[in-house]
């Protein structure tokens, strides 16, 4: 995956179907738990705003973009060293939402229209309810590696 592809798709110049097909090419999955997701890093930073996840929301909820893309490309932004946002804690908060649905909100066409309306703030996103020092440990579900390419 380019991140290129993804900034030029915030930037209308490429349509979601390019941008599926590339998510869809770029994870190779080890075993269960283990991911690699290969990305090629753009030469320049670029800035992510509300209105570009909203842009993603679209495309799912019109089935252009897989909703599962939505897990690899926030993973994507997240491990980026050229995408940035300025320090918007929502944005952080719905790629974290979107990089772990089995954890988080599943990704759903319900959860996704939820997301837009937080991301457009037509409706506050709820708060998380802090986890019990009673809490069993948990066990690791998932683990995703990037691999960047030349």
């Amino acid at each position: 995956m380019n991140e290129s592809t993804l900034r030029d798709f915030f930037l209308g110049k490429v349509p979601a179907s390019v941008l599926a097909e590339e998510v869809a090419n770029a994870a190779e999955q080890l075993d269960e738990i283990r991911q690699n997701i290969y990305i090629r890093d753009m030469e320049s930073d670029f800035l992510i705003s509300r209105e570009m996840l909203v842009s993603l929301c679209d495309a799912v909820l019109a089935e252009q973009l897989p909703e599962a893309a939505l897990q690899t490309i926030a993973f994507a932004l997240m491990a980026s060293d050229r995408f940035d946002w300025e320090e918007d804690d929502l944005l952080t908060d719905v790629l974290w939402d979107w990089s772990a649905p089995e954890i988080n909100y599943p990704l759903t066409p319900v959860n996704i229209e939820r997301c837009k309306r937080w991301l457009l703030g037509s409706e506050p996103k709820p708060e998380r309810a802090p986890l019990s020092a009673e809490a069993a440990p948990g066990r690791l579900i998932q683990e995703m590696h990037k691999i960047k390419l030349i």
